[in-house]
């Protein structure tokens, strides 16, 4: 069965590759006395394969942002003869936009989070960004 395509819909999947990426190379710190790093990740890794089978994706089609009004506008700008061009925008409605969700997103990472502190390691923040 497939996803019906909504509008929109390939710009929210892009933001979602890019969020991964930033995420990627800010990855959380977790840590074990004795361990390396490696086996951190090593760790983190097993554990997230684990919490994706346990708590699989659930996408929802869903409202994400409020409509809204945007006042009017008037922008001037003085000419070199003394007078001036203006440009006025009327007050207009943005709709509310949607778009792809995973509602189970937040019940996935603490099925991680649990696994990870069931394997003795601690959260000890976000990993500095790596640029190589």
């Amino acid at each position: 069965m497939s996803l019906p395509r909504a509008p929109g819909m390939l710009g929210g999947m892009r933001v979602c590759f890019v969020a991964l990426l930033l995420l990627a190379g800010c990855a959380e710190r977790w840590e074990r006395p004795g361990a390396t790093e490696a086996e951190s990740e090593a760790a983190q890794a097993q554990c997230t394969a684990l919490a994706t089978r346990q708590v699989p994706p659930a996408m929802v089609w869903t409202q994400v942002a409020a409509g809204y009004w945007v006042p009017p506008e008037r922008q001037c700008r003085s000419r070199g003869d003394g007078t001036q061009d203006c440009i006025y925008r009327p007050q207009r409605y943005i709709p509310p936009r949607f778009d792809w969700v995973d509602v189970n997103a937040q019940p996935r990472r603490a099925a991680r989070n649990a696994c990870l502190v069931e394997g003795g390691w601690t959260y000890e923040g976000l990993r500095p960004l790596r640029l190589y």
